[in-house]
C-alpha cells in the first residue's frame, strides 16, 4: 500500500508540472520578445514596453495576423490602456 502511495505521489507530480509551463519560456517566444525589445523578465513583471510593441510580440510568437494578436492580447489581458 506504501508503494502505491508513493508510485501514484510521483506520476501525480509529473501530471502537474507541464501545467504551469507558459509558452512565453520557448527560445521561439523569447526570440520574438527580443525582436520587440524586452526580456522574459520584462514579460513576467508587465512592464514589456507599448502595447504596439506587446501586440507584435504575440503575432511572432503565436504566427498570427496583428489584428489577431490584438484580439489575443486583449482577451488575455496584455494590454495596459486598450479596453477588453
Amino acid at each position: 500500500m506504501k508503494a502505491l502511495f508513493c508510485v501514484s505521489a510521483i506520476v501525480l507530480s509529473l501530471a502537474v508540472v507541464p501545467a504551469y509551463a507558459a509558452p512565453n519560456n520557448t527560445p521561439h517566444a523569447i526570440e520574438c520578445m527580443a525582436k520587440n525589445g524586452f526580456t522574459p523578465e520584462m514579460w513576467r513583471a508587465r512592464r514589456a514596453g507599448t502595447n504596439a510593441q506587446v501586440q507584435s510580440y504575440i503575432a511572432c510568437r503565436d504566427g498570427i495576423s496583428v489584428k489577431q494578436a490584438k484580439e489575443v492580447g486583449k482577451r488575455d489581458g496584455n494590454f495596459d490602456t486598450w479596453k477588453r
